[in-house]
């Protein structure tokens, strides 16, 4: 009970709740002191002013002391009087069991549990009035005892509508925990229900809820991904394992021996280029950190000198529109990004088809774009083009040579470099994909900007 977050809160809310009583009664009580101490030395001035009338000189330098009968009396309000001459000589006292004390000072004093004014009259008397201040001591243990009470009241009310609120404040809490444990267990849709979105709480709830599904398509992601890259590598590794038993089935020709090879010798190709992009999706951040200035545009030239075999063999034309433009990157795998871009531009482009290639400066923003006029993508598969292993259309399968990772390499890169990579495209209208990178990773002295 004492490690819940729920008990400790109440505590503290009952811990606070004690003191503001406490302090709210202390200052009760000592305000009623103070006033009621006031209005007791109020009336011990006045009844000093009313002894200092009843002295009356004499001729001889004496006094005469003309009271009235009820100031030698304790009155209501508990007043006392003693009076002295001027030599110390007690000369009149109330009726009273108060032991005659010394006249001191003049001035306010306690004395014994009393109230006591002291004071010397114009004849040089000296006054003395006091009064017991035992009521008022009772009377604020009292208003003590009543506001315990009440203030104890209070805060038990308050402890139970504390642990109620707290309870109603932290389920969400709960709710947390609970879904928490079931994604743990294995249930990655499970959600908080969120049904207060505008409190602190809820803002929580909508946050985690949105970290849920980021990590619930991320884990899908790998999961996909796992499975597209064994399903790569099923195949080739199938034909190398068919072509050996063949091979070893029994005496073959010198020809077809080599023929045998040859396949394998494209399986285990195959499988390396899978391979070699996958361990390049995953070299990640660590490379793409070693940046130095790169000119864009003498690596979109690059690659297109290392494609030029494959669009020789196509029938395409390439088109290129390099202005000078330096950004901060890796160039390795900038280059193997554009490179990627490219291919794809003329693997998929249509007969006697084109490919242009540009670079420039937009904006202050560095703009690498590729545009083909090849078979498109259709709408509802452009979200996905910049996944691994991703073929929508049947014409994009790996008989063109493709393992499905070129765009995927290609976002990596980008992304790594802070930059950004977008594909617009239709059926039979080409494919155009732009990759951009922010002002802070462009290198000053480029051409200067052209406008968006």
């Amino acid at each position: 009970m004492r490690d819940s977050l729920r008990a400790r809160l109440l505590f503290w809310h009952v811990a606070a709740g004690a003191a503001i009583i406490v302090t709210f009664g202390v200052a009760v009580c000592l305000l009623v002191w103070h006033s009621r101490l006031s209005a007791i030395d109020t009336g011990l001035r006045l009844h000093a002013a009313a002894l200092d009338r009843a002295v009356r000189p004499t001729d001889n330098g004496q006094v005469d002391l003309i009271l009235d009968p009820g100031l030698r009396q304790v009155d209501a309000s508990g007043i006392y009087h003693f009076v002295w001459t001027r030599e110390g000589v007690l000369i009149d006292r109330s009726d009273t069991d108060r032991a005659v004390p010394e006249p001191g000072p003049d001035g306010p004093r306690f004395a014994g549990g009393h109230r006591e004014l002291a004071a010397t009259a114009a004849s040089g008397v000296r006054l003395l009035v006091g009064v017991d201040l035992a009521p008022l001591r009772s009377d604020i243990r009292a208003l003590a005892t009543n506001l315990l009470a009440a203030g104890g009241g209070i805060l038990l009310l308050s402890v139970a509508a504390g642990w109620w609120m707290l309870g109603r404040a932290l389920a969400p809490l709960g709710r947390i925990n609970l879904t928490a444990r079931r994604m743990a267990e294995g249930d990655l849709s499970a959600r908080i229900p969120d049904e207060s979105v505008d409190s602190e709480v809820g803002q929580l709830v909508t946050a985690l809820n949105s970290a849920f599904d980021r990590l619930h398509g991320a884990i899908e992601r790998q999961r996909r991904f796992t499975a597209d890259a064994s399903h790569e590598l099923r195949t080739p590794l199938a034909t190398l394992s068919a072509e050996v038993q063949w091979a070893l089935a029994r005496d073959r020709a010198r020809d077809e021996l080599r023929s045998s090879l040859e396949v394998c010798g494209r399986a285990a190709a195959r499988m390396q280029a899978v391979i070699e992009r996958l361990l390049f999706l995953a070299r990640g951040q660590a490379v793409a950190a070693e940046t130095h200035p790169v000119r864009l545009d003498d690596v979109a030239r690059e690659a297109v000198d290392h494609t030029r075999a494959l669009s020789y063999a196509s029938g395409l034309t390439v088109e290129v529109d390099l202005a000078p433009v330096s950004i901060l990157a890796n160039r390795e795998r900038l280059l193997e990004a554009v490179t990627n871009v490219v291919t794809n531009a003329l693997r998929y482009n249509v007969p006697a088809g084109r490919v242009t290639v540009e670079t420039h400066l937009e904006n202050g923003r560095a703009v690498l774009r590729v545009a083909d006029t090849g078979i498109g993508i259709a709408a509802e598969d452009l979200p996905h083009v910049f996944d691994p292993f991703f073929r929508g259309d049947p014409a994009r399968s790996r008989d063109t040579g493709g393992a499905g990772l070129g765009l995927a390499v290609a976002r990596t890169v980008a992304e790594e470099h802070g930059g950004t990579i977008h594909c617009d495209s239709a059926p039979g209208r080409g494919t155009t994909v732009t990759m951009t990178w922010p002002a802070d990773r462009v290198v000053p002295g480029t051409e200067p900007s052209r406008p968006a």
